[in-house]
């Protein structure tokens, strides 16, 4: 019987593991499960690093991964879900991340599988990974993914996105808008900040505003590449936020908006912060508690109720109400490689059902003569332009007033929809 490593797992391929497996597994949400993992014990800030390289990194390739990997193994199948996915995130490392000698990569990944008593995998690893690392600038290269592939399936392993998604894009988008948008769900986002309430907001915009490497500005919000840290972050931290998502609350002209704005769908208080920038007068609401929680620390003084948008009656008539809408989160791949993995397509038809609902509620909420905003995160038509146009079609009490898309080139890796409807 092979015996059992008693070679501890090196803390940054642990955390990833455990995140991964509870995130692919579990259905957990990906930073959710790796705050946790890095909860138990994980302080070295480069482990903190590595361990979210190696989480993100993955998801985002895991169908190029597996395609390089199943070029080796018989059979993936038979390997256990923990097995396979040790030998996935190894070979990402290989694969990837240049500054990690490949010996180190597969000397851990074999270590772990003799954690698995009686299935003598280390000589199986050992031989895959090694396979891997041979092959050089062959597993970049788009002729490797091709072989005995049809169009579909080499986007598929190429782009490392399930074959639905794939086909839904090309169809819907067309060949350029699809292909710009695989390519931007397999990069990492552009980092947004906000200094709005930060202390030393003015100061630090000063300096900002004049790094080389910015890649945009929009009131208090900023967009750097991806990648880009903090050598030393202020105290308290900036106020982290998607810039694409503030270029869509943009594109709607909330300085024309009648107070009081009511941000039915707030979660953690991201829109809010930028209606707040602008002088409105805003209140919130959220199902979540601890969403709620969140957005009171970092905005306090705003009112906020726990409640359903689908549901709710707010405390003040609305003269706009704002919906960050529930959404299958199909164009922010980039920032939650996740979604891809556990979306389905018959996952659409119910998000379409709640969207309406909650659109029915809101116009049952707003004041005569005022606007409802939708803004929307994702690439499915049907979510987006088709929701609004039903209800348009259906409804002679709504007009709409403004649409914008985030354009399929945008260096942001980030996709958002938004509308603005004037309401009778």
């Amino acid at each position: 019987m092979q015996a059992r490593s008693t070679k501890p797992l090196p803390p940054a391929r642990r955390a990833a593991l455990e995140a991964l497996f509870r995130c692919l597994m579990n259905r957990q949400d990906i930073q959710a499960a790796l705050d946790e993992a890095l909860s138990s014990g994980v302080d070295d800030p480069r482990d903190v690093g590595l361990a979210t390289e190696l989480s993100y990194g993955y998801l985002r390739l895991k169908g190029r991964i597996e395609y390089v990997l199943s070029r080796f193994l018989k059979d993936p199948g038979k390997l256990n879900p923990k097995m396979r996915l040790a030998m996935g995130v190894a070979a990402y490392e290989i694969l990837f991340l240049n500054k990690i000698p490949a010996y180190a990569s597969v000397d851990w990944a074999v270590e772990f599988s003799k954690s698995k008593p009686g299935a003598r995998l280390a000589g199986l690893f050992n031989a895959v990974l090694r396979r891997v690392s041979e092959l050089g600038d062959d597993a970049h290269d788009p002729d490797f993914f091709r072989k005995d592939a049809s169009l579909p399936e080499f986007l598929s392993r190429w782009y490392s996105c399930p074959q639905w998604l794939v086909d839904m894009w090309w169809r819907e988008y067309g060949e350029k808008a699809a292909t710009e948008y695989l390519e931007a769900q397999i990069k990492p986002p552009a980092l947004g900040f906000n200094l709005f309430g930060h202390p030393e907001a003015d100061e630090l915009y000063v300096e900002i505003a004049g790094w080389p490497e910015l890649l945009d500005i929009e009131g208090m919000s900023f967009a750097l590449p991806a990648g880009i840290s903090f050598d030393d972050e202020p105290a308290p931290p900036l106020s982290r936020q998607s810039f694409a998502a503030r270029q869509a609350v943009e594109a709607l002209d909330p300085e024309a908006w009648e107070g009081p704005v009511w941000d039915a769908c707030a979660g953690r208080g991201g829109k809010t912060r930028i209606l707040l920038e602008k002088g409105l007068d805003v209140f919130t609401s959220d199902p979540h508690r601890g969403r709620l929680a969140a957005l009171n620390r970092e905005l306090p003084g705003v009112e906020t109720f726990e409640a359903n948008a689908a549901t709710a009656t707010p405390p003040r008539v609305p003269g706009t109400i704002l919906l960050d809408m529930p959404c299958s989160g199909l164009g922010v791949l980039s920032r939650r490689p996740d979604t891809k993995w556990k979306r389905k397509p018959a996952d659409l038809g119910d998000l379409t059902l709640l969207q309406r609902e909650i659109l029915d509620n809101a116009l049952e909420q707003v004041r005569p003569g005022g606007r409802v905003a939708v803004i929307t995160c994702t690439l499915n038509p049907e979510e987006n332009q088709g929701l609004v146009s039903r209800l348009t079609e259906n409804s002679d009490r709504v007009r709409v007033e403004r649409e914008w898309t985030t354009p399929s080139y945008s260096p942001l890796n980030e996709f958002f929809y938004a509308a603005s409807l004037l309401v009778r």
